[in-house]
């Protein structure tokens, strides 16, 4: 298992500066394989229970449409899972990154050149609170989006812990030989 560990400020409302411990050389695919397992071992009735404990109002559509959707918009949790490990996701990310040329497990963001790394969560260590962090604005979400975060969360899925981090250094990252 290859873990790195490295300090740089988060994107987003909150500029905190962190230090992050990411496991590094994943199984994507495996990780993949087991989520869609897992969802697929759930019965629908008792997804459906999940869902309304959580105060959900949806129909038995939006929740299928949550899991198996195929259409823009609604595409379903599994739905999405299957394609990317068919590797036909329409919505992937990965088309804008390259490998790093001299960097182990470092992306560069085609648009920007700026690095970034990816990895399963171990730990991440708040080392400076961002002295004046923006306000989070309201989300209204709709039901779909809804039920596919009820669904990750409460099933902890394994891809779920794939976070992506913006690397203000390369320095003491493993080079490539």
């Amino acid at each position: 298992m290859k873990i790195v560990e490295f300090t740089t400020q988060k994107q987003g409302n909150k500029k905190d500066i962190v230090k992050v411990k990411i496991h590094v050389d994943f199984d994507y695919k495996n990780m993949l394989a087991n989520d869609i397992a897992l969802l697929k071992s759930v019965s629908f009735g008792d997804m459906k229970n999940l869902c309304l404990s959580k105060g959900l109002v949806f129909t038995d559509q939006d929740l299928q449409d949550a899991m198996y959707g195929t259409v823009y918009g609604r595409k379903g949790l599994v739905v999405g899972m299957e394609q990317s490990l068919e590797g036909n996701n329409p919505d992937t990310t990965s088309t804008k990154y390259s490998d790093h040329p001299s960097v182990l497990y470092v992306k560069v963001l085609n648009s920007t050149q700026e690095n970034y790394i990816t990895g399963v969560i171990i730990s991440e260590e708040i080392v400076a609170k961002d002295p004046n962090p923006q306000p989070y604005k309201a989300v209204n979400s709709g039901i779909i989006v809804q039920l596919k975060n009820t669904i990750k969360k409460n099933f902890n899925l394994e891809t779920d812990k794939l976070k992506t981090y913006k690397l203000n250094s390369l320095d003491g990252l493993e080079t490539k030989e």
